[in-house]
């Protein structure tokens, strides 16, 4: 993980950057900020409220900010949170135990973090009502067989991963999930736009977190 480095966004929060592809892991202008608009706002918060529970599948664990957003609004929701995440490169905790999220997020959150980054693959763990289960697999070639309400699709740019934004890896997503969920992305590309809408997906396109004009919600 030589290529790996920490770098912090506008608003104060860490990042990473992958020094390999010349990729950050969120946007510099606010990882947080991005995450609670793309994912929290239009997405989790988007979906169905009559449904009994959320099924949730993740492209793209990275540093865990996602989850543990996400680990948070159960509370206020008060639903059970089933979140599946996909990730090829695991972090290192080395890396992990120096971000420095918790000087924003407050101490008590920090022990249920480093439990999602040290809890076995493969294996449900459960934190109350939110249930994470981590795959460590290539997207290319793991079988979904989950029934997804909602997906979180984080992986790098289509510039740097065009095969996780292939109509092949898209149409397995689509396959996963319920009628009626949302696949939620950072992502406007005219290409994935395009992409989505051959597999099945209806495409909105919204505006996106600050400092970016678009991002897309897909409805199946």
């Amino acid at each position: 993980m030589d290529s790996i480095e920490i770098v912090k966004t506008k608003e104060g929060i860490d990042t990473l950057i992958n020094t390999r592809i010349n990729e950050h892991y969120h946007s510099l202008h606010g990882a947080m900020q991005e995450s609670m608009h793309v994912f929290i706002k239009n997405g989790l918060l988007a979906l169905n409220k009559n449904l009994p529970e959320i099924k949730i599948l993740e492209m793209g664990f990275g540093t865990g900010l996602n989850a543990i957003l996400t680990y948070r609004e159960s509370y206020v929701l008060q639903k059970q949170i089933h979140y599946t995440t996909i990730e090829s490169s695991p972090l290192p905790m080395a890396i992990i135990n120096k971000l420095n999220y918790f000087e924003y997020f407050g101490k008590a959150l920090l022990p249920i973090f480093q439990r999602m980054h040290d809890c076995n693959w493969f294996e449900n763990m459960t934190f109350g009502d939110f249930v994470l289960f981590k795959i460590n697999a290539d997207m290319l070639e793991f079988k979904l067989d989950g029934s997804y309400d909602l997906v979180y699709y984080d992986a790098f740019s289509p510039t740097h991963q065009p095969e996780l934004w292939s109509f092949e890896v898209l149409q397995k997503v689509y396959d996963s999930c319920n009628k009626g969920a949302m696949l939620v992305t950072y992502c406007a590309n005219g290409e994935v736009k395009r992409t989505l809408k051959k597999v099945g997906f209806a495409v909105e396109t919204l505006p996106g977190p600050k400092w970016k004009r678009e991002m897309i919600r897909a409805s199946k």
